[in-house]
């Protein structure tokens, strides 16, 4: 492999970057280094799958699981019983989505209300039962009410988008009735006023599912009020409840229209689902074939539900509309070989010649959807998955699942799930022929207190890139010892976290001053890593962790959809895709952490090593990436320092060329992010440069990468 970083050490706050074409790499800019990763992950801050447009709570009306914080020692957790610790869990929700009042939901759940939900009107009473799917529906009954009366929640409807909204409700009663959907106006204790739209529908005594409408052009009101759903009677009723659904009449096929729109618009290349943890128990035939026959289980990994309103088909579906290649985690934990083969057949096999294509034609899809990449799970090695396995039981798995899926489809590729910080990959590595892909996780939990300098902090992330730059070097090396020299990697989760711990002594940071994965500290990050595997070219994708309110790029608070800093820091990046990486020398100051980094505070900062002589400054360039004639990305590494004013010498790579194209993406501080009420805070701005003399004058800011692309 070429030399591609050369670099010395010199300057303060000015850097040079010379680009040198005659060296250059023997691999391409893969466009998937630049994926997602999406997972059916609920708690307190998410709690509706982040790729839905359904704007109601619980519509499934699913026994609600608050989870334990300890493992179960088969792994996953169990959930929460005491509801005094249910309680705080719920004030966290309410607080977390700002609705009007914990103690009505937590009345309303002690009363056999389905958690979300609580009682409108007067003399009702409600029960569990049991719905079509053998799951927890909801018994209502009304009886001596005056006016309507049956269970309502609070929710939030995109407004700002359309006024319309259609669904479907499916329940019985004891006696013909008629029932009420509406949707309300709510004052500042969450009370619910006349309705702003409603229908209604007949429930039968047989269990049957009725679609419905709701307009609510003629109301007038902020467009991000707290709204009542009411499911209600005014009659004398025993109502049974199994599900209803409520998405704005924009959807696309279930999902939302905004999230659809920024990924397409990111030229999302790969979506990896549906986990992460979550898979490690999920059972993909839950989530295919009619919505009632759907069963709502109790999340596998998370607090929540996993109601499989959104499965298969709903999720490739999803990949078509943004145009993305899928990639599908397996369930390695709780799931069997003949599961994931069966899996396979449906997304890939013939509808005349396979028993799963049929059921996928069956399901409203003929044609098959050839979905290559598939995940033999999500991180089993530890004791947070369901039926986690020892180093040798995943070989045992890895190769039991490979030969039942490979009699279903030879084609696919794929993907093991690999340990780069242990022995785990040794087993599997030393008993497979081939392997299409090996897998990582790099998840950096670093804890911080007071006495945390928010600078070591910051540098020690973004300089993480050389240590994994050694230790993927050395799991290169292991390939090859076995004779898998072909096989390539995907990090299929990237992501910082960072944890406040309350109790040390001093005055350095707050909770507040955390460098977060919604902040711009995520896209230098990401930025840090993806240069370093552009140059190496044994990591030729990444799934960025995780679509919606985790950190991966675009969160949704109040029905409304916003892009986080690291979202448009990938779409710089993309730029780089199908080019050569070439030669790079740079000139600049470097940083280091704290000389007892690695011995007194490792406590804090984890599996971070301490850096030494980190170049300030990362860069990397290519020639003919799609679209351009050669693009460079800056990345600025240092928190210690301010801004640096780069001179690029472009060479024979910007030849013929006046001007190149400036793309800044930056922040004056580390935690700045995009919010609800500012979601354009950090976005990219672009400049035309001059290009005199094969050189290229810019500023990089501290907080900043910076893209130059000449066409």
């Amino acid at each position: 492999m070429a030399d591609l970083l050369r670099h010395t050490s010199g300057g303060d706050g000015t850097a040079t970057v010379s680009l040198d074409p005659d060296r250059r790499a023997d691999h391409d800019v893969s466009d998937e280094l630049f994926g997602k990763f999406v997972e059916h992950l609920y708690s307190p801050w998410r709690v509706k799958n982040a790729l839905e447009a359904q704007t109601l709570f619980n519509p499934t009306v699913g026994s609600w699981k608050f989870q334990h914080e300890t493992y179960d020692a088969d792994g996953g957790r169990g959930a929460v019983h005491d509801y005094d610790e249910i309680d705080e869990r719920i004030r966290t929700y309410v607080e977390t989505h700002d609705l009007p009042a914990a103690d009505r939901l937590e009345a309303a759940y002690r009363d056999g209300c389905a958690f979300w939900w609580f009682h409108h009107g007067d003399g009702v009473r409600t029960s569990p039962d049991v719905g079509t799917a053998g799951d927890r529906a909801q018994r209502i009954e009304t009886e001596g009410a005056r006016g309507h009366a049956g269970i309502a929640q609070w929710c939030y409807l995109p407004l700002h988008r359309t006024e319309r909204f259609e669904g479907d409700v499916a329940l019985r009663a004891t006696d013909e009735t008629t029932v009420r959907l509406a949707v309300h106006e709510t004052d500042a204790d969450g009370a619910l006023g006349d309705p702003v739209a409603e229908t209604t529908v007949r429930a039968d005594t047989a269990m049957a599912t009725r679609e419905f409408d709701l307009d609510v052009a003629d109301y007038d009101c902020a467009d991000d009020a707290v709204f009542g759903f009411s499911v209600t009677t005014d009659a004398d009723a025993n109502l049974v409840l199994d599900h209803v659904r409520c998405y704005p009449d924009d959807h696309v096929d279930t999902a939302d229209p905004e999230v659809v729109e920024l990924l397409r618009d990111a030229d999302l290349p790969v979506l990896r689902w549906p986990g992460g943890s979550f898979v490690s128990g999920y059972h993909w035939r839950d989530g295919v074939g009619p919505v009632e026959e759907r069963p709502t289980k109790p999340n596998p990994a998370w607090d929540g539900i996993e109601p499989n309103l959104f499965g298969t088909d709903e999720f490739l579906r999803f990949c078509e509309a943004v145009g993305c290649e899928p990639m599908v985690c397996l369930n390695a934990g709780n799931g069997t070989p003949g599961e994931a083969a069966r899996w396979v057949e449906y997304c890939n096999g013939d509808p005349e010649e396979t028993e799963m294509g049929a059921l996928r034609a069956a399901n409203g899809h003929p044609e098959p959807y050839d979905v290559t990449y598939w995940e033999v799970g999500n991180e089993v090695y530890g004791p947070w998955q369901v039926t986690w396995t020892t180093p040798d039981g995943y070989a045992d798995r890895l190769a039991r699942f490979r030969e039942a899926m490979a009699a279903v489809d030879d084609d696919i590729e794929v993907f093991a799930c690999g340990n780069r910080l242990t022995d785990w990959n040794d087993p599997f590595l030393a008993a497979s022929d081939d392997l299409d892909w090996l897998t990582d996780h790099v998840l950096l939990e670093a804890h911080a207190d007071a006495s945390t300098d928010p600078v070591e902090l910051y540098n020690a992330h973004t300089g993480v890139a050389e240590q994994l730059s050694e230790e993927y070097a050395a799991v290169r090396a292991d390939c090859e010892d076995a004779g898998l020299g072909e096989t390539d990697l995907a990090i299929t989760e990237l992501q910082l976290f960072t944890r406040f711990d309350e109790g040390a002594e001093g005055d350095a940071m707050t909770e507040d001053d955390l460098p977060r994965n919604s902040s711009i500290t995520e896209a230098v990050f990401d930025a840090s890593i993806v240069t370093a595997c552009i140059r190496d070219g044994f990591v030729r994708m990444v799934t960025h962790s995780g679509v919606g309110n985790h950190g991966a790029g675009i969160r949704k608070t109040r029905e409304r959809t916003h892009a986080e800093p690291c979202y448009y820091g990938q779409r710089l990046g993309l730029s780089l895709a199908g080019g050569t990486p070439v030669g790079v020398d740079l000139t600049c100051g470097t940083f280091s952490t704290a000389a007892t980094f690695g011995a007194d505070t490792s406590e804090w900062f984890g599996t971070l090593d301490p850096v030494e002589d980190a170049p300030a400054v990362d860069a990397v360039a290519v020639d003919d990436p799609d679209g351009h004639d050669a693009a460079v990305l800056l990345v600025h590494r240092d928190a210690g320092r301010g801004d640096v004013d780069i001179e690029l010498d472009g060479d024979a790579l910007l030849d013929g060329h006046d001007e190149v194209a400036v793309t800044t993406l930056a922040a004056e501080e580390m935690t700045a992010e995009n919010t609800y009420e500012d979601p354009e805070r950090v976005t990219p701005t672009t400049e035309t440069h001059t290009v005199a003399d094969g050189i290229v004058s810019l500023t990089l800011p501290r907080y900043g990468v910076v893209r130059v692309t000449a066409d």
